[in-house]
């Protein structure tokens, strides 16, 4: 039985790797975020990496996916009026 234990482990780690390289999902979507479009923070201008946002500081605007850098964040996104989004979001790129 003891030998079963390690065959076991080494098959389900072959296909947990075979999972995650299988062509058309991205790492960022196997991990259940999404890349941003944006590297700083619409509202604060803080730095992110695009592709480690969490999912709940991601908003969507027009189409495309916006990475805030803090929990504060979301709110005051969510108040700003479109126009002033589509601003400082093209400031953020």
């Amino acid at each position: 039985m003891k030998r079963r234990i390690p065959l076991l482990v080494a098959i389900i780690a072959i296909a947990g790797a075979a999972m995650l390289a299988s062509p058309g999902c991205s790492k960022s979507e196997v991990q259940g975020q999404a890349t941003v479009v944006n590297t700083r923070c619409p509202i604060m201008g803080s730095k992110i990496d695009p592709a480690k946002v969490p999912a709940n500081l991601i908003k969507e605007f027009k189409g495309q996916k916006v990475g805030l850098c803090c929990g504060q964040c979301p709110a005051a996104w969510d108040k700003l009026t479109d126009a002033e989004k589509e601003t400082k979001l093209n400031a953020s790129k």
